[in-house]
């Protein structure tokens, strides 16, 4: 967390840039905040529901700035981030601008960065866009509490709440892209894994927001296999192996479908397949 803070605070913007850092289900820490008149620290508590969707809304409630930022406890934000950020809404107009990412893992760094200079909705139908992650995301105010709206916090679990999230926006208008890596994603595996209930909850509640998906059928086909894996990591075996026929009706090609199935004749468990994407800077 102060790691977290302290890049923040080293950011090389000539700008005020305040930090709020938002407390869920602990006690705060109030020797985190500073009175420093351009990069002050807020200590503040959840005032929403419970988690991190919750969590999110309360801070960019009490922002006071016209753009709001996301970081999360364990990430880095590198120096340039925000001035390059900035720079780029203003070129392209948009309200929302993401960046590349690393992917930091047992000591390996990842680099993802997409090519497009902007993503539309398609894109990310197509493509959950791991360098779409809320720690990279930059968003108007008015946007966030206006035609985007704020994180939803119904999302069973929490899970997959920045992917509902960044297709609401994707629907709002283009996503401006900084095309280069700069924040550290300090990936120690999916904290998900162990709780396939919520995530198949979500994916459900994913796919029944965007009928979109329907036109994509590749798209479609990677949600319905990742809600394939869930079942099958639960141990309903006859349901999975149906959303496996789904899937593959979708595409026959996409690999989560098979996966899944790997898991639901037991052949190999979920928790395994998940630990070896994550060491390779990916998930399920």
């Amino acid at each position: 967390m102060r790691q977290a803070i302290e890049a923040i605070r080293n950011q090389e913007f000539d700008g005020r840039i305040e930090t709020i850092v938002v407390y869920d289900k602990a006690e705060p820490d109030r020797s985190l905040e500073s009175d420093d008149s351009t990069r002050p620290v807020r200590v503040v508590v959840n005032h929403n529901t419970p988690g991190l969707p919750g969590s999110r809304n309360t801070g960019a409630e009490l922002a006071q700035a016209g753009w709001i930022g996301f970081c999360d406890d364990d990430d880095v934000w590198h120096p340039t981030k925000v001035a390059k950020q900035l720079a780029e809404l203003e070129r392209s107009g948009a309200d929302i601008c993401i960046t590349g990412i690393d992917v930091v893992t047992k000591g390996e760094r990842i680099p993802r960065v997409g090519e497009e200079p902007q993503l539309r909705l398609e894109h990310f139908l197509l493509s959950r866009r791991l360098e779409a992650h809320m720690s990279c995301t930059v968003v108007s105010r008015d946007a966030f509490f206006g035609p985007i709206g704020r994180v939803e916090e119904h999302i069973p679990g929490g899970c997959s709440e920045d992917y509902d999230w960044i297709l609401r926006a994707a629907r709002h208008g283009p996503v401006a892209v900084v095309r280069e890596p700069l924040v550290d994603i300090r990936w120690a595996g999916s904290h998900f894994r162990d709780k396939w209930p919520d995530w198949e909850g979500a994916h459900r509640f994913v796919l029944d927001r965007f009928p979109e998906f329907d036109e994509v059928p590749s798209g479609k086909a990677r949600l319905e296999g990742q809600l394939a894996f869930a079942i099958a990591a639960q141990g309903r075996r006859g349901e999975a192996v149906r959303h496996v026929g789904t899937t593959l009706r979708w595409n026959w090609r996409e690999p989560r479908a098979y996966l899944a199935l790997l898991v639901a004749t037991g052949v190999v468990g979920a928790d395994r397949i998940v630990a070896e994407l994550n060491k390779r800077g990916r998930g399920i």
